[in-house]
C-alpha cells in the first residue's frame, strides 16, 4: 500500500495543488509584465511576446488549477485568455497606454482572486490603484453579476487609457460597447432599474452619454470623476441586487455546444501555420518553432478537436500529432521552406480528414462503434500483457501469486479515474494537453525498463534445460524474492498508460449524445468491447497454456521486447508533443505507428540501443545455456 501511495504521489505531483506559494506566482507574474512593457518601449516586441507567453506558462498555470477548482472553468479561461489578448496587442503594435491598461487589468485579477485560491474564502475586491476605479466589490461566488461589473470596469480602464492619448473614437467605441453591449444588453439596466432605483439609472446613463458626446472635449478632472462615478454607481446598484434579479443575469456556466464546429479551428491553424511559414522564412526561426507549438496546443488540444478525433479515429489523431511534431523538427533541421510548407500540406489533409469524421450530426449506431472500438483498441495492449503474465504463473505452478495481477489491474483502473478526473478538475476537459502527454510519456518510458527487464527473465528461463526442477525451485524462489513486484507494476504501467486517456476519450465521446438512446448506446458499445477482450483474455489464456514451456517463454518474451520497443518510440513522442525538448528530424526514416518508429533522432537511437543491448543479452544467454548443458 505504501508503495501505491508513493507512486500516486509522483504521478500526480505535476498537478501542483500543493505547496505553490500563490503570492509569489503573482508577485513573478506582476515583474515580468513590468519588463515587458520596458521591451515593448523600447521596440522589442519579439521579446516582449516572448516573456509574457513565459508569465503564462512558467507562473500562471501555476495558479490556473486553483482559479479553476475554487472559481470555476470559465473565470480560468477568462483569465487566460487576457494573456493571449496581451500577446495580440504587442504583435498589432497597440498603443502603450492601452497595454498597460490591459496588463493593470490583469494583475488586479490576479490579486483578486489571491485570497480565494488560498484559503477557499468568498472574493471580495479590493480597491484598484489605478485611477480610483474597483473591481467588483461583491461576492462573486454568488452574485451572477459579478462577470459583467468586471467587463465594464475593463473597459472603462481602457476609455481613460484612450483619453491620455485623446483618441475620440477609441473613447466612444468603448463607451458604447458599455453601455449597449455590457449594460443594456447583459440585462444589467432592467434589473437595476427593476431592483434598485430607476433614479441610479438615470444618473448612469445621463452620466454614459456626457462621456460619449463631449469626450475629449471634456478637461481630464471632470472626465476621470465621470468614470469613477459611472464605476461607483453601478456598483453600488448592483450590490443593492436581490437574489430576485439573478435570472435575468447572463449565464456563468460554462455551456459547450455538444456538436462542436470544428472547422474555424482548422481554419485558425492553416492561418497560423502560413505565418509561422513566413516567420521561418524571415530568418526567425526560434519564434517560428515556438508559434507552432503553441498552434498544437491553442488550437488542435485546447479545441478539443484532439479527444474528439482520439475517441473516433486514434490512428488518424496519431498521425495528426506526428505531422505537427515534424514541422517544428524540420524547422529545428534548416529544411528548406518548401519542405516545410511539403509536409503542412500533409497536416491539412489530415485536419480535413478530421473535419469530415467530426462533422454532421452523430447517430446511436455510430457512437455504439465508436465506444466499442475505443475499449478494444485501448485494452488490447493491456491485454496480451496481462494474459501472458497469468499464463506464466500458472504454467509454473505459481498461482497463488495471480491475486497480484488482479490487484494491479484494479488499482491501474481506479488511478485511470483519479488521473482523468484530475487532468479536468484542474485544467478542464480540453486544456490538459501538455501535462497529460508528460505525464503519458514518462509512464510509457518506465513501462519499457520494466518490461525489458521483465523480457530478458524470461528468456534466461527459457534456457533450463530441467524444467519440473527449475520451476519448483528457481522461479518460486525469484518471485518471493522480488520479481513479483516487477511483474506486479509491468501489469499495472500496461493498464494504466491506456486507462487515462481511454477516460478522457470517453468523456469526449460522451459530450456527442443528445438523448438516453445516445448514452445507452455508448454504454453498450463500451460494455460489448469488455466481453469481447474477456473472451479474448481467455482464449489467449486457454492457447499459451496449451503451448510447450520452452516455446511459451520465448514467444512472451518476443511479444514483451517487440512491445518495449514500441513504448520507448511512443513514449519519446509523447515527450515532444509535450514540448518537452524539440527532436531532430532523421531523413528517410518512414513513421511506423504500430511499430513505434518516428523519424527522429531522439526515439531511434534508445531503440537502436535497446535492440543491440538484446542481441548482446541473447548471445549471453546461450552461451550460459550452452556451459549448463556442457557442465551435467
Amino acid at each position: 500500500m505504501k508503495v501505491i501511495i508513493n507512486f500516486i504521489l509522483v504521478m500526480l505531483m505535476q498537478v501542483h495543488l500543493f505547496g505553490i506559494d500563490y503570492d509569489k506566482e503573482a508577485k513573478n507574474i506582476e515583474d515580468i509584465f513590468i519588463n515587458v512593457m520596458q521591451l515593448y518601449k523600447d521596440g522589442k516586441s519579439k521579446e516582449a511576446r516572448e516573456l509574457t507567453q513565459s508569465a503564462y506558462f512558467s507562473h500562471f498555470e501555476n495558479l490556473e488549477s486553483g482559479i479553476r477548482i475554487n472559481l470555476g472553468q470559465k473565470k480560468a479561461y477568462a483569465m487566460e485568455k487576457q494573456f493571449g489578448d496581451i500577446r495580440k496587442a504587442i504583435k498589432a503594435s497597440q498603443n502603450e497606454q492601452i497595454l498597460q491598461a490591459m496588463i493593470d487589468n490583469l494583475n488586479a485579477e490576479i490579486k483578486e482572486v489571491l485570497p480565494t485560491i488560498k484559503g477557499g474564502a468568498k472574493l471580495v475586491a479590493e480597491k484598484s490603484e489605478d485611477n480610483g476605479l474597483s473591481a467588483a466589490g461583491i461576492e462573486v461566488s454568488d452574485n451572477p453579476w459579478s462577470d459583467t461589473l468586471k467587463q465594464i470596469n475593463a473597459d472603462l480602464q481602457m476609455v481613460i487609457s484612450a483619453y491620455d492619448t485623446k483618441d475620440a473614437q477609441a473613447i466612444k467605441a468603448a463607451m458604447n460597447k458599455i453601455k449597449f453591449d455590457l449594460y443594456r444588453n447583459t440585462g444589467l439596466e432592467i434589473a437595476i432599474r427593476r431592483y434598485a432605483t430607476g433614479r441610479m439609472d438615470q444618473m448612469i446613463q445621463q452620466i454614459m452619454g456626457a462621456i460619449i458626446s463631449e469626450n475629449i472635449n471634456l478637461n481630464k478632472e471632470t472626465f476621470i470623476q465621470s468614470i469613477k462615478d459611472i464605476d461607483e454607481l453601478i456598483q453600488t446598484a448592483v450590490n443593492k441586487l436581490p437574489k430576485e434579479s439573478y435570472a435575468l443575469a447572463p449565464q456563468t456556466e460554462v455551456v459547450e455546444d455538444k456538436k462542436v464546429d470544428y472547422a474555424p479551428v482548422v481554419q485558425n491553424i492553416k492561418q497560423k501555420m502560413a505565418d509561422v511559414l513566413k516567420l521561418y522564412e524571415s530568418g526567425n526561426v526560434s519564434d517560428a518553432i515556438s508559434d507552432a507549438g503553441d498552434i498544437y496546443f491553442d488550437e488542435y488540444e485546447a479545441s478539443g478537436m484532439e479527444n474528439k478525433i482520439g475517441a473516433i479515429d486514434n490512428p488518424l489523431k496519431t498521425a495528426t500529432e506526428a505531422s505537427f511534431s515534424k514541422i517544428v523538427s524540420l524547422m529545428k533541421s534548416g529544411a528548406s521552406s518548401d519542405k516545410i510548407a511539403l509536409e503542412q500540406e500533409v497536416l491539412y489533409s489530415k485536419l480535413e480528414a478530421s473535419l469530415e469524421k467530426t462533422s454532421g450530426e452523430i447517430d446511436g449506431m455510430a457512437l455504439f462503434i465508436y465506444a466499442l472500438s475505443i475499449i478494444l483498441r485501448e485494452g488490447f495492449e493491456a491485454l496480451i500483457i496481462i494474459a501472458a503474465v497469468v499464463a506464466y504463473l500458472i504454467k509454473t505452478g505459481n498461482k497463488g501469486h495471480l491475486n497480484l495481477v488482479y490487484s494491479s489491474v484494479g488499482v491501474a483502473i481506479i488511478l485511470s479515474f483519479v488521473t482523468a478526473y484530475a487532468i479536468n478538475l484542474i485544467f478542464g476537459v480540453s486544456l490538459a494537453g501538455q501535462s497529460r502527454e508528460i505525464l503519458e510519456g514518462v509512464v510509457m518510458l518506465v513501462a519499457t525498463l520494466l518490461l525489458f527487464y521483465v523480457g530478458f527473465w524470461l528468456l534466461s528461463n527459457a534456457g533450463a534445460k530441467k524444467w519440473s526442477h527449475y520451476i519448483q525451485g528457481h522461479i518460486s524462489d525469484s518471485l518471493s524474492s522480488g520479481d513479483s513486484k516487477a511483474l506486479w507494476w509491468t501489469v499495472f504501467l500496461a493498464v494504466y498508460r491506456e486507462g487515462a486517456e481511454t477516460v478522457l476519450f470517453y468523456q469526449a465521446l460522451i459530450f456527442d449524445a443528445s438523448s438516453s438512446y445516445d448514452f445507452s448506446m455508448i454504454g453498450a458499445g463500451f460494455v460489448t468491447g469488455v466481453v469481447a477482450l474477456l473472451i479474448a483474455y481467455f482464449i489467449i489464456k486457454v492457447f499459451s497454456l496449451k503451448i510447450p514451456i520452452k516455446p511459451f517463454f520465448i514467444a512472451t518474451s518476443a511479444i514483451i521486447f517487440y512491445m518495449s520497443i514500441v513504448f520507448v518510440g511512443k513514449g519519446v513522442m509523447e515527450l515532444v508533443e509535450g514540448k518537452l525538448f524539440v527532436p531532430s528530424i532523421a531523413d528517410g526514416v518512414p513513421t511506423i505507428s504500430w511499430l513505434g518508429i518516428y523519424p527522429y533522432y531522439e526515439s531511434l537511437v534508445p531503440q537502436f540501443l535497446m535492440i543491440l543491448a538484446l542481441i548482446s543479452g541473447v548471445f549471453i544467454i546461450k552461451k550460459r545455456e550452452l556451459n549448463f548443458n556442457k557442465g551435467e
